[in-house]
């Protein structure tokens, strides 16, 4: 499975889990071993994190939950409270760890693995919203059927195109052949 993580945020490469938000949306997480998948190539976790139905549904409400925000900030508009719950929600999974000075063992930390990486996504989503510079850097594709969320780095030239590699080539292919006749 093709898992971009070029986003420039954990929590946006999570919600680039459908691709071509913009026309056609097709979903990289059809079951709950390709979120086990997707959390170990997002390095959230172990490649046997046990992932329930129920954890599924819960993560995907969660994604959805970020886009939805994600697409309201970029538009300046209010986010729906429900929404935020759900973000604030997920976040308050992550318990505190701590390293144990005699045996260097984290102590602490949730037994519940995915609450726990959804908790980190959740959390990193609420960075993302709260720092008023990182809002301004949220940009969408500026190819219209990719429609993928990404930030623009810091005090660098403009991103148009989520990737250069993929949608900014498919632009540039486009435009060229327009020119061509």
């Amino acid at each position: 499975m093709d898992f971009p993580m070029h986003h420039g945020r954990i929590s946006l490469s999570f919600v680039g889990t459908v691709g071509n938000r913009g026309s056609t949306p097709y979903e990289r997480l059809n079951t709950p071993a390709d979120l086990g998948a997707w959390l170990a190539h997002a390095r959230l976790e172990s490649a046997d994190v046990p992932v329930t139905a129920g954890g599924f549904r819960r993560a995907i409400r969660l994604r959805e939950a970020i886009a939805r925000v994600a697409v309201a900030v970029r538009a300046a508009k209010r986010p729906s409270a429900e929404d935020v719950a759900s973000i604030n929600a997920a976040a308050r999974n992550v318990a505190p760890i701590a390293l144990d000075a005699r045996t260097l063992r984290v102590v602490g930390g949730s037994r519940n693995r995915l609450g726990a990486a959804l908790g980190a996504i959740a959390r990193d989503a609420i960075e993302l919203f709260a720092d008023r510079d990182e809002r301004e850097r949220l940009r969408t594709c500026a190819l219209p059927s990719c429609g993928s969320l990404f930030l623009t780095p810091a005090g660098r030239r403009e991103r148009r195109w989520c990737s250069m590699a993929r949608c900014g080539n498919r632009a540039k292919v486009a435009a060229y052949r327009e020119r061509a006749g």
